[in-house]
Formats: structure tokens, C-alpha cells, sequence
């Protein structure tokens, strides 16, 4: 299965992309037993205390660790660990700039509310109505799903060193979320 959308054939893409696409199909295991891979991601990242089995939201852990592997800093500036897994703390991360959701392009990082929390993924591309979104626990895998804009909340642009965003317009395929728990 290629896991890449054909528009982005010949799209050099910033690194943590590279690592997300790179992590589709990674599903929780359900039941008493856990995917071993996802509580690594919590194991590298500090969180194994508070983030003890794939039941638990992990699309912050996900978004989390992507970040850490392609070689950015996540810092929310608490001291409580458990905020790295709530989607809606990530508005506070060092190294992002708060933008327009009128300018989200590729690779920014999205986040959403939806009942009973929050939901962070990245950009992939639009249509008029949707989102694409690269992200982690949205039917309980890493994919591409495809987010209502009205449910946007903020919009972050990591501190590109090399990278131009790029906006992508793409009819909407596949899925359509309404609750990414």
C-alpha cells in the first residue's frame, strides 16, 4: 500500500512528514494487551508513568514523538507530563508560531476539539470543507483522515529552517471523522 498521496509525488517533505507517513498503520491492540511500539513512543518520551497502555488518547503521545524523532524540541512549559498527551496544551509549544487557518499549508500542525477533548494531527491538504489530516488514534491507527474545518481550534507553524509550506488541494477521500477517540 503506498502510504503517500500521489500529489506529493516529488514534494521534498520536512522531516517530521517523513517520519508520520512513515508510522501509518501503527494501531493500538485491543484488549489486556498493548501495542509495544506505542509505549516505546511513551518510554522515549519520558511518559511511561503516565501513559500506561494504548486505551488512552494518545494522538498528542503520537504527535509527540514524531517531533522528538525527526529532531525538534517539544517543550510545553509545564511540569505537569501528563499535558503532552492532551491535544489542546500543544497550542503552548516553544518553536511554533500561532497562524491564519486561512494559511495552513503541509506539514503544520492542526489541532481540533471534538466531545470530550481535543485532537492534534498534521496538514496534508483541503477541500472546501475538510482537512486531510496525518495523526495518531484517529480510529485508533496512525492515518489520513479527513477533519471538518469547523472543529479547528488553532493552527501551528513549526520554525522551518529549509522548508516552504505549500497548500494542497485535494478532493476529499476516504473517511470522514467526527470524533478521533
Amino acid at each position: 500500500m503506498n502510504r503517500i498521496p500521489k500529489f506529493l509525488n516529488g514534494y521534498t517533505m520536512p522531516r517530521h512528514m517523513q517520519i508520520a507517513f512513515s508510522l501509518i498503520g501503527t494501531t493500538e491492540v485491543f484488549g489486556k494487551q498493548h501495542n509495544p511500539t506505542i509505549l516505546k513512543w511513551a518510554k522515549g518520551l519520558s511518559l511511561e508513568k503516565v501513559y500506561t497502555n494504548d486505551e488512552l488518547a494518545w494522538c498528542g503521545l503520537f504527535f509527540a514523538h514524531v517531533m522528538k524523532e525527526s529532531g525538534r524540541r517539544v517543550d510545553l512549559n509545564t511540569k505537569d507530563p501528563y499535558d503532552y498527551l492532551r491535544a489542546a496544551k500543544y497550542v503552548n509549544m516553544n518553536g511554533a508560531e500561532i497562524i491564519d487557518r486561512k494559511d495552513a499549508a503541509f506539514g503544520d500542525v492542526l489541532i481540533f476539539q471534538r466531545p470530550g477533548g481535543g485532537h492534534i494531527g498534521f496538514y496534508v491538504s483541503e477541500s472546501e470543507n475538510f482537512y486531510s489530516v496525518l495523526g495518531g488514534n484517529q480510529s485508533n491507527s496512525v492515518n489520513l483522515t479527513n477533519i471538518h474545518k469547523n472543529r479547528l481550534t488553532h493552527c501551528l507553524r513549526p520554525n522551518y529552517i529549509s522548508h516552504r509550506p505549500q497548500k494542497f488541494t485535494a478532493a476529499v477521500v476516504g473517511d470522514i471523522s467526527s470524533n478521533e477517540a
